[in-house]
């Protein structure tokens, strides 16, 4: 029940009221229905409990642990999964500007009369 819980109050973090629809996507495929329908009501009714870590022998070791931890973990590696490319597009393009900046300073200036 406390990996529904968690599940639910991550859910409530993002701003998304928890359902059950919610809760199964983000669980493994052997929770059962009506374990995910218990524990959401638990959780509303005390949406606010403290949950360490799963207690649940089925949804600790494989499920959580090995993925990387809790699920803010998760949600940071594939940030940076996403941000690594971009920054490294980034670091081209300064330094592309930082040689065309170079060449525009080689450039002889001359004064244009009128």
């Amino acid at each position: 029940m406390d990996r529904i819980i968690l599940v639910a109050q991550q859910l409530a973090k993002e701003g998304k009221t928890p359902n059950t629809a919610l809760i199964k996507a983000r669980l493994p495929k052997n929770i059962p229905l009506p374990a995910i329908i218990q524990g959401l009501k638990m959780w509303q009714d005390n949406p606010n409990k403290q949950i360490e870590a799963p207690t649940e022998p089925a949804l600790t070791g494989t499920t959580m642990h090995s993925v990387g931890g809790s699920i803010d973990e998760i949600i940071n590696s594939k940030i940076a999964q996403a941000i690594n490319p971009l920054k490294q597009e980034i670091n081209e393009l300064t330094l592309h500007i930082e040689a065309l900046k170079e060449k525009i300073k080689s450039i002889p200036t001359t004064a244009v009369e009128e």
